[in-house]
């Protein structure tokens, strides 16, 4: 995945210069990372925010020309003022095709109009929305998708039934772990709640 970002080399340090870059839009950062030394960079402060707001954006591979070399690298870590929640710093580590790097992957969840118990009026009780995963930086997968298709209310899609791209596998290794749940509407839980206690004492009342 290629980001929109544009990542710029600078050559000024310190907090005076730190705000002259957010004065004028920018926002200062650091690559760093494979054994090479750190390189100062920046990066406009509107395109910033708004790559913050992909759920992709750590897996965005960004290539710049640093100096006077090419730089592959992936987003890592940004930093926002507590008052104005404006970013005010933002990291960055080097990437090559023989590195294994974690990424957080969004899941999307697909075929819903095909599960009969979304159809019965139950619902898609998300517990995993990321999926932590090791892959190489050439293969970051964008999303990955779940297929929705024959589940009823009280299946829960694990772990081990998504099917990852080559080369992607999961943090997590408990293939049982629990990613998503078809649970029946609240309507429906009281209307089962309500009934047993009436079944009871039907029960009972024979038994007299």
């Amino acid at each position: 995945m290629a980001s929109r970002l544009v990542v710029t080399a600078r050559n000024v340090v310190g907090k005076k210069a730190a705000r002259k870059l957010r004065y004028d839009g920018l926002v200062p950062g650091v690559i760093y990372g494979d054994g090479k030394a750190p390189a100062l960079v920046s990066v406009g402060e509107k395109e910033l925010v708004a790559e913050c707001y992909s759920l992709s954006f750590l897996g965005h591979v960004i290539e710049a020309k640093i100096g006077s070399a090419v730089e592959k690298f992936l987003p890592k870590e940004v930093e926002f003022d507590p008052v104005t929640d404006r970013p005010v710093h933002v990291d960055f580590i080097r990437v090559s095709k023989s590195s294994k790097i974690k990424v957080s992957i969004a899941i999307e969840f697909e075929n819903e109009d095909k599960s009969p118990g979304v159809k019965r009026g139950g619902l898609v009780n998300v517990v995993v929305h990321k999926l932590e995963c090791y892959c190489s930086p050439e293969a970051i997968p964008e999303k990955i998708c779940v297929d929705l298709s024959g589940k009823e209310i009280g299946d829960s899609i694990l772990l081990e039934a998504l099917t990852l791209p080559n080369g992607v596998s999961p943090v997590n290794r408990e293939r049982d772990a629990v990613v998503a749940t078809i649970v029946g509407a609240k309507s429906e839980e009281e209307e089962t709640a309500a009934a047993a206690p009436a079944e009871g004492a039907g029960t009972g009342e024979a038994s007299a």
